[in-house]
């Protein structure tokens, strides 16, 4: 499973989107209890802080150490690190298990036996996660020539899984319906390179060969930016996937 760790830990915090609010109202409306849920692959604990809103408590795991280090204190939310494959909690113990945009790291054979172990009968399966984003025209040209040729070679294979919503993982659980939601922010150009900087990719190219391609697109960006200060209204497309317990 993919670890997020070191400096691009302080990167990935301040860089990513939240999660619609309308996602954990929803999620909190299928449940029979909202007890105790678990926030697999939490990283530095978006989604935990906004699942403690709607349930009891919150059990977040994550195998980086640093992301956990960088996770938002709440005192309805359990921080623990190890991998979600192989954790440390008892047998039929979550009203709901939910991963943010983290599914595609893990090995899922194993991850569904410990999913189908620590989830209660009926309990609630919940997956989300976004595959792009767009600005605009003349900003989305900059990213499309300048910065995507050069990432090509370092996507790693299981990012696939995530651009297409998820569609090619079977699910051992009985599927259930979920509404649209969207997910959009007003970035600045700054919060943009921040972001795409988190890119695996882009770390990857960056422990390579150095971070002189998004100096160079960050300039590039800036110059058809109306406003290097002025925020945009950025969408990024948004898919849930969600099941049920056999």
């Amino acid at each position: 499973m993919r670890s997020f760790d070191g400096q691009s830990s302080n990167i990935y915090s301040r860089a990513r989107p939240t999660y619609p609010a309308e996602l954990y109202y929803w999620l909190s409306q299928q449940v029979s209890s909202a007890g105790v849920v678990w926030d697999a692959a939490c990283g530095t604990g978006q989604a935990s802080i906004d699942l403690a809103a709607y349930f009891d408590k919150v059990e977040a795991s994550d195998i980086s150490e640093s992301q956990i280090a960088e996770a938002t204190p709440h005192r309805k939310v359990n921080y623990r690190v190890f991998p979600s494959e192989k954790t440390e909690y008892p047998d039929n113990y979550f009203d709901a298990v939910c991963i943010g945009h983290a599914l595609h790291w893990f090995d899922l054979d194993l991850f569904w036996q410990e999913v189908q172990r620590v989830l209660k009968p009926g309990g609630l399966f919940v997956c989300w996660g976004y595959n792009w984003f767009t600005l605009g025209e003349p900003e989305d040209l900059v990213i499309s020539e300048h910065v995507l040729p050069l990432l090509s070679s370092y996507w790693p294979v299981k990012s696939r899984l995530l651009w297409n919503q998820y569609k090619d993982i079977h699910f051992p659980f009985e599927p259930i319906e979920v509404p649209q939601f969207d997910l959009y922010c007003n970035w600045s150009v700054s919060q943009t390179m921040d972001f795409i900087r988190s890119w695996t990719a882009a770390q990857l190219r960056i422990q390579d060969q150095g971070d002189d391609f998004l100096v160079e697109a960050n300039q590039m960006l800036r110059s058809v930016w109306t406003d290097p200060f002025h925020k945009k209204q950025v969408c990024l497309p948004f898919f849930v996937r969600a099941g049920r317990m056999k």
